[in-house]
């Protein structure tokens, strides 16, 4: 299951969770195909060709929208779905098949208030629907996947990550799964809490908005291996950007930028033990957390990469 995030042009977004497989194509369908591609050939031709061609398998899909981040009952909304799709094959399963009474729960079901819970009946299951009280910190919807950006980065990095989030910085987030993209970014806007991102958010970069990234504003994107290759080839990554490896766990990051990040020591060691237990581990915890702050009044970020800038 894939998770996305939709951005109008009036900054409200839409979150999904998408399932994506592959069907068999009925016969009189690529039947169908192979007259159309071969219009000059006659019946002969067109029966080999058929028969060269075996099994073909078409994309099916099921997408769900919500204006709420929601993405771990989308996740498992998507899951049931499918596996009810594959049971409507089954006449012992019709109570399961999708049909317009067996999804009017889920369509029909308003969202609870903050802080409810809600269950939504589903084929054989249902599917629980929780909205965290306004003021829980970390104010995120995200369930078990709010930490995947914990676990791909150490601790050292998150928290420099999310200084230069608050400094409204550039930040690119790389990776090779979507969902992980998704989900880090959703869990660095929930970081803020309860300030919030106002800028540009597009946690899957698509390659027709590349040029996005040369905009003179900042922004929180995330940008998978294929549309980086694409960036780095035609040089629209501008020197600027923080770039954040979530499968190396490193940062790359403008000397000048990292300079400009200053974290009070005090609190940047609370902030580090707090968050420590939850993060991926790293070989250089005592130098990022033992380094002397200049002038006496915090931690200095250092730039470059390698997955921790945050100085203490």
């Amino acid at each position: 299951v894939t998770s996305f995030v939709l951005t109008a042009s009036d900054k409200s977004r839409m979150y999904g969770a998408c399932i994506v497989w592959y069907e068999p194509l009925p016969d009189g369908v690529v039947q169908a195909c192979v007259d159309e591609v071969m219009p000059e050939c006659d019946g002969v031709e067109r029966a080999a060709e058929r028969a060269l061609a075996g099994e073909l398998h078409a994309p099916e899909a099921i997408c769900l929208l919500s204006s709420a981040p929601i993405f771990e009952a989308l996740n498992s909304c998507c899951r049931q779905l499918f596996r009810m799709r594959l049971s409507g094959g089954d006449p012992a399963s019709t109570e399961y098949m999708l049909t317009e009474a067996s999804l009017r729960p889920l369509l029909t079901t308003p969202l609870p208030d903050y802080g409810g819970r809600v269950d939504v009946p589903l084929g054989n299951v249902s599917i629980h629907v929780v909205i965290p009280p306004a003021n829980e910190l970390p104010h995120t919807m995200a369930g078990r996947d709010f930490l995947l950006l914990f676990e791909c980065l150490d601790v050292s990095s998150v928290i420099v990550l999310w200084a230069l989030l608050l400094a409204e910085q550039k930040v690119l987030l790389q990776a090779r799964q979507t969902h992980v993209l998704t989900m880090a970014a959703e869990s660095l806007c929930a970081l803020l809490f309860p300030f919030s991102w106002q800028h540009v958010y597009i946690p899957i970069l698509p390659a027709s908005l590349l040029d996005i990234l040369q905009a003179p504003v900042p922004f929180l994107i995330g940008i998978d291996e294929e549309v980086l290759g694409m960036a780095e080839q035609g040089g629209l990554v501008p020197d600027d950007v923080v770039q954040v490896d979530l499968d190396a766990s490193s940062i790359v990051c403008d000397p000048d930028v990292a300079r400009a990040i200053r974290l009070p020591q005090k609190q940047y060691h609370k902030l580090y033990k707090a968050l420590a237990p939850f993060c991926r581990a790293s070989g250089r915890q005592s130098q990022d957390t033992e380094g002397g702050a200049e002038g006496g009044d915090g931690g200095s970020v250092r730039g470059s990469s390698g997955g921790g800038g945050g100085g203490g």
